[in-house]
């Protein structure tokens, strides 16, 4: 089988889509085809254009003047950046088919990968499993169970919309996709609760919740994970009293490659085993059904604002405890903060935005007007500093792209084409960026309301590498320091080496997670808050630092991507673990990296270190009894958990 680059089929940005529509608009059609996740038998969603996250609001409306192809590659390009890319319009998302002719000998294999284009996999098509009901999921299981000895596994790891950075599903000896799995089982509006098979993506549980007026309580924002994959790895949002998603979880079956088979659990029936459950990193079982809490569907407020790096600082334990949620983005070489912060517009905090009235009981209270929301600069007015920054780019380089192009294009691309039309490891051009982002931010300040589920939901840019770490910081009460200085060491780290590290360095906050493997767990390790006042009121700081891909038009022998992932690597990861060393640091597990070399091993002992022997043990018993003969698993986790030769 031809060897295929990573990013040769994963979609980035507009660009390269561009290219595609007005080249081969028939393949463009023919070629894609994602599935069940939102597009069939390969023609593009020009209507569904309205609701494509790429960008900002005008730009996800397609602005003025964009062709119907345009709309159609630009919809495409949209779908294709919120999951993995097919190419064979007989196979799932994320998958490529190929046949290898060898002697008459014919060798399927499928080869999959994930959203960013960092990590690909390819197995054989005969161990790519993609169940059609939950029976059809209990026999694929049983019969591996039944079929593996010592000397022959029959391997089936789980794995979602392969959206998580560092491919911790991928197993290149089998895997399991639920993508077909998807149906919405139950709404208990008396409970405030939904049931839905794990491979429900979060968007189809949102549409489902909608017309009851409900919602999930926090997204982590996107909304193209299955809800297998969401709780499995611990995804957040952001809000000081709001914990990581796995916390939503009230109840959940697996369906193990063990004596045990299907195993339904809740917190009264398996306790700590349940806990371990729903956030297993898909080691102790494929989940086949999930329960999640559920809120009322909410509007929220929200704001945007520019600080500087010492007012952020000393305003940062003021707006945790006024707003609900709030996260920070860092612009390195700059001094600016973007603080967004967004509140339920019924429960506006008096101090916070928005307009004062009566509340018709003697007091005050917080309302949002058409005169708030109403943005103060135009759109072009917000834009223009990164087109002229662009502009001025393709003029250097003598590159032609047309205006109307340009005008239709929203801030995520503006940004994407600025730092790939210049050497994205070269900090001049990197300061460069960053400025720019800076302008066009405090041009965007102000206010807008919205419904929670797209107020949660935000544009994360193309193709990039990314770490995230996440580390104790006080309680919601009495939040410390920590937040603060890592971010001022980490900062100053960045500058004083010349790291080309383009914005945001994004930090959010959460609650703590009863779950044992949470990165922001209250039971486990040195930070062990279990059954105590911290474990109600815990607080964690997740921080997440970048350097984004170019598209393949724009690196066709892909060594651009391999310098930039050596760099990031090599150098800005190892900065943030030598800043955070300290401070007690856990990586999100869908980011977390474990290279091959030198740094292998104490990496993975800081893992076990943060969590502790306690935990690793219990995890391990739960495997001995969910999957005896690790037919789950796969190398990341057996780096940390289990045998380093595994195979």
């Amino acid at each position: 089988m031809a060897t295929m680059k990573p990013n040769k089929y994963a979609a980035f940005g507009l660009s390269r889509f561009l290219k595609l529509a007005s080249s081969r608009p028939k393949d463009l059609a023919g070629s894609y085809r994602f599935g069940r996740q939102g597009v069939s038998s390969g023609t593009a969603p020009v209507a569904s254009l309205s609701s494509a996250r790429i960008g900002s609001e005008d730009y996800q409306r397609g602005g003025p003047g964009w062709s119907t192809s345009l709309m159609a590659a630009v919809a495409l390009a949209s779908s294709a950046s919120a999951i993995g890319v097919i190419v064979n319009s007989d196979k799932p998302a994320f998958m490529e088919a190929k046949a290898k002719n060898d002697d008459d000998d014919i060798d399927e294999t499928t080869t999959i990968l994930n959203w960013s284009g960092t990590h690909s996999v390819t197995l054989p098509q005969k161990s790519y499993h993609e169940p059609e009901t939950i029976q059809d999921l209990v026999d694929i299981v049983s019969q591996a169970y039944k079929n593996s000895d010592t000397d022959n596994k029959v391997h089936i790891r789980p794995i979602g919309s392969a959206l998580s950075p560092n491919g911790i599903a991928f197993s290149s000896q089998g895997m399991v996709s639920l993508a077909n799995l998807d149906k919405i089982i139950e709404i208990n509006k008396e409970k405030m609760e939904i049931t839905v098979q794990a491979g429900a993506r979060v968007s189809q549980v949102l549409e489902a919740l909608r017309p009851h007026g409900l919602t999930l309580p926090n997204l982590a924002s996107i909304a193209e994970q299955q809800i297998g994959g969401f709780v499995s790895v611990g995804a957040h949002g952001t809000g000081a009293t709001i914990p990581p998603v796995d916390e939503f979880v009230t109840a959940l079956t697996l369906v193990t490659p063990s004596k045990h088979g299907v195993v339904k659990m809740t917190e009264k029936t398996h306790g700590e085993l349940f806990r371990l459950a729903r956030l297993g990193l898909g080691g102790l079982g494929i989940l086949s059904e999930v329960t999640l809490k559920v809120v009322p569907a909410h509007n929220l407020l929200e704001q945007t604002i520019v600080l500087t790096r010492d007012e952020a600082k000393k305003q940062l334990s003021t707006l945790l405890k006024r707003h609900k949620h709030i996260r920070y983005m860092w612009i390195p070489y700059e001094d600016a903060v973007v603080v967004v912060t967004n509140d339920d517009e019924n429960d506006l905090p008096l101090l916070g935005p928005g307009t004062e009235v009566s509340d018709g009981k003697g007091g005050k209270k917080k309302i949002a007007t058409v005169d708030d929301v109403t943005p103060k600069l135009s759109r072009d007015e917000q834009l223009a500093p990164l087109r002229d920054t662009l502009r001025d780019l393709l003029k250097a380089k003598e590159i032609s792209i047309e205006e109307e192009i340009i005008q239709g294009m929203g801030f995520g691309d503006l940004r994407d084409l600025i730092l790939a039309h210049g050497n994205m490891l070269d900090p001049d051009h990197i300061k460069k960026c960053n400025k720019a982002e800076r302008k066009f931010w405090v041009n965007a300040q102000g206010l807008d309301l919205a419904p929670s589920e797209q107020k949660l939901n935000f544009d994360c840019g193309g193709q990039q590498w990314v770490y995230e770490v996440c580390f104790p910081v006080g309680t919601y009460g009495i939040p410390n320091e920590k937040s603060m200085s890592f971010m001022e060491e980490l900062l100053k780290e960045i500058e004083s080496s010349n790291i080309p590290a383009p914005a945001p360095i994004e930090q959010r906050w959460t609650s703590g997670s009863k779950s044992p493997l949470s990165p922001a767990s209250v039971v486990t390790g040195k930070h062990s808050f279990e059954s105590s006042y911290y474990a109600n009121n815990a607080l964690f700081s997740w921080v997440g630092v970048i350097m984004y891909l170019p598209s393949e038009d724009l690196d066709p022998t892909g060594l651009r991507r391999d310098f930039i992932t050596e760099a990031f690597k090599n150098q800005y990861c190892k900065l943030v673990r030598k800043v955070g060393d300290k401070y007690g640091l856990m990586c999100h597990w869908a980011k977390l990296e474990i290279p091959d070399g030198e740094d292998q091993e104490e990496i993975a002992q800081s893992v076990r270190d943060r969590f502790g022997p306690r935990v690793c043990e219990e995890y391990n018993i739960a495997r001995d009894m969910y999957d005896p003969k690790r037919l789950l698993s796969n190398q990341l986790i057996e780096k940390l958990f289990g045998d380093d030769d595994f195979e």
